[in-house]
């Protein structure tokens, strides 16, 4: 049972207190064995990728809603009936009844029972509705993000996008030549392999990349290959000035000083202070001991910094994240229609901000890890407008069936006079 109790309380810290599932599975099963930890990762991401259609499973065999705790405890139950066909129904069952009993005084014991064994009793329900909502119900998106999807990426991307993101994604790494090659590495470690679309990708192909002695020895860093092209895309050079302006966790700050060859001037920004340590951690272990990391509000920097002062800013900007769901099945569970207005407001005002402190013939490059033409080419249509002194040279969306990769967006600007 606890391994089931374990995933149960991870689930409520992701669904109920928006705790990042990633960041919990990372931190609270380090006591279980590595079968266990398989287990619970396989339960947690499961529930949370396929939240809509187990739900809709089990619904009409409920006479009341619960709490959201004990829903939480039947979705995951059903997921595990529904997907894991290697595990005994009885021990799920069993096992949530168990762990009903210890929140609410068990008051919901014989519900939790009862849904779970009119479930199994019964034939599976079929997904009614129009359409658009049997096909997000089946993949378990809001049936908004379908239609806005479709409207944008047209309905056979969307199917695509969906499906995508609905399986485990790929393990990648990015070599940091700095200190080895990607033949090295690839010698050092016969389960990394070629990749595909950037120039210093690596995939992983069983076990994790952050226990790898690679890893460890700041040979490669965990970050997917549609992130990698961001910095391509910047293509900083040794002995210029470069802003990254939103940087935690430091991936990308790190790609910029491996470009720069640890050569000149590299700022990196977050607001939050403890974040700014996972930069200057990362730094640490890649060996790029030109990152100046600061705790700092990109969006006033008049005290911090002098006017048309860099060559380079990049702004990966705060997103809908709507790309990464693959890595992230929190994201999907979380989804609203009005997360996109807060984030926009954010990203036109630190591009605005970016404006100040770069200089004429500059390369400005903005990002996101998100599939939202709102937040992407619709921003940098409204920021041309309101900025004429920039002019777009590149604009690139990677949809994330075109190469098993993250869903991301990219666009580079120019400073002109």
């Amino acid at each position: 049972m606890q391994v089931r109790k374990q995933a149960h309380r991870i689930l409520m810290d992701v669904c109920m207190y928006n705790r990042y599932s990633n960041l919990a599975l990372k931190e609270d099963i380090n006591e279980f064995q590595q079968v266990d930890k398989a287990l619970i990762t396989n339960i947690v991401y499961g529930t949370l990728q396929n939240y809509r259609y187990v739900r809709y499973l089990w619904i009409t065999f409920a006479d009341t809603i619960p709490p959201e705790d004990i829903q939480i405890l039947i979705d995951m139950s059903v997921y595990q009936l529904v997907f894991m066909d290697r595990v005994p129904e009885y021990a799920i069952i069993n096992d949530a009844v168990e762990i009903s009993k210890i929140v609410y005084e068990g008051k919901f014991e014989k519900f939790v029972n009862a849904v779970l064994r009119n479930f199994v009793r019964n034939p599976r329900r079929a997904v009614e509705g129009g359409e658009v909502d049997r096909f997000a119900t089946r993949n378990s998106y809001p049936s908004w993000v379908i239609n806005m999807w479709t409207k944008q990426y047209g309905k056979e991307n969307m199917i695509k996008i969906c499906e995508t993101m609905n399986k485990a994604p790929i393990q990648c790494a990015r070599v940091n030549t700095l200190k080895i090659t990607k033949e090295e590495v690839m010698e050092l470690d016969e389960m990394f392999t070629p990749a595909v679309l950037a120039k210093d990708a690596l995939y992983y192909t069983k076990g994790s990349i952050a226990a790898t002695p690679a890893f460890k020895k700041g040979y490669v860093t965990i970050q997917d290959e549609s992130a990698q092209l961001v910095g391509e895309l910047l293509d900083p050079q040794p002995g210029e000035a470069v802003l990254d302006m939103c940087a935690a966790p430091g991936s990308k700050t790190s790609h910029i000083g491996s470009l720069m060859k640890n050569r000149g001037t590299l700022v990196a920004l977050d607001i939050h202070e403890h974040r700014v340590e996972l930069i200057k951690r990362n730094a640490r272990r890649m060996g790029i001991i030109m990152v100046n990391a600061l705790a700092q509000d990109a969006c006033d920097l008049e005290e911090v910094f002098e006017k048309d002062c860099f060559d380079r800013i990049l702004l990966d900007g705060p997103c809908t994240g709507y790309g990464v769901i693959a890595r992230k099945s929190d994201i999907k569970y979380h989804m609203k229609n009005n997360d996109m207005d807060s984030c926009m407001k954010i990203q036109a005002d630190l591009l605005d901000s970016a404006t100040k402190y770069l200089k004429v013939d500059g390369v400005l490059v903005y990002s996101t890890c998100t599939l939202n033409k709102k937040e992407n080419e619709f921003q940098i249509e409204a920021f041309l407008e309101r900025h004429k002194n920039f002019e777009l040279v590149k604009e690139k969306t990677i949809l994330p069936f075109e190469y098993n990769s993250d869903g991301f967006y990219m666009a580079k600007l120019v400073k002109v006079k």
